[in-house]
């Protein structure tokens, strides 16, 4: 066992955390009967985008700051051109970002459910987006083999995920809030990742930081911490984690873009 943590978003069960020495990915043990969508039915999941408040002003600026940023860095594949799909696209909020840039995205959600696209075919879409997505996939070797059958030839495939190497991540342990249990049920670093995806048939083109990413995680992780003053803890160790990425490229979290081969 690697640590033991617990929701503290909703149910506050206890939940253990196991690594696979083949593969180095860490798993979230869960029961065989596990009902994995009541942990997204909790009115305390994503409050920011159900509340008005501070925290939620300062989460959706944020939020279109890294909009604008992601397009930047993936303006070459997010063309109107393409065929794209938001797969786990959430709130659906950088589709309709996209579509207002005039970039056509369909969307889809399994685990909410609530967003639906047309019928998925093989060789159909040019570009996968997966946005803090494949760890929450109950089956991630299936997901991963169906994604690149739908993809293109060459095709891009952009994950995003959180890094359990993290400066922030070894500060606040067990309650560093991008264990985020059992919602999360894998916990990658960057070697985890890459070994998966190459396993699979897909070559990493390039890695790029998130980073607010940090400020929020370690905001939560304060909280659950139960931190008299989260938003400075936030602040400062938000910013030494991203500054000591700069050397080890250890960002809480980063997005990747894959190419299927």
């Amino acid at each position: 066992m690697v640590l033991s943590t617990k929701d503290y978003v909703a149910s506050k069960e206890h939940f253990n955390l196991f690594l696979d020495n083949k593969t180095n990915l860490v798993w979230t043990e869960v029961a065989e009967n596990h009902n994995h969508k009541k942990y997204y039915e909790n009115e305390n999941y994503l409050p920011h985008n159900k509340k008005k408040g501070v925290f939620s002003f300062f989460y959706k600026h944020s939020q279109n700051i890294m909009f604008s940023y992601k397009l930047k860095v993936l303006h070459k594949i997010l063309q109107p051109s393409n065929k794209i799909l938001d797969y786990g696209s959430g709130d659906g909020y950088f589709a309709k970002f996209l579509k207002k840039k005039k970039i056509n995205v369909q969307v889809y959600d399994p685990i909410i459910n609530k967003s639906k696209t047309a019928q998925v075919t093989d060789n159909q879409y040019d570009v996968i987006m997966m946005w803090h997505v494949l760890e929450h996939v109950p089956d991630i070797n299936k997901t991963i083999i169906r994604i690149g059958k739908t993809l293109k030839h060459n095709g891009a495939l952009v994950l995003a995920v959180p890094n359990r190497d993290s400066f922030d991540s070894k500060v606040f342990g067990k309650h560093w809030a991008a264990w985020d249990v059992p919602r999360h049920l894998y916990h990658f670093n960057h070697n985890s990742l890459e070994n998966l995806m190459k396993e699979k048939g897909f070559s990493l083109i390039s890695k790029h930081p998130l980073w607010l990413d940090s400020y929020y995680v370690s905001y939560l992780s304060s909280k659950y911490k139960r931190s008299i003053f989260p938003w400075i803890s936030a602040l400062v160790i938000g910013s030494i984690s991203n500054i000591l990425a700069l050397f080890t490229s250890k960002y809480s979290s980063s997005f990747y873009v894959f190419k299927r081969n």
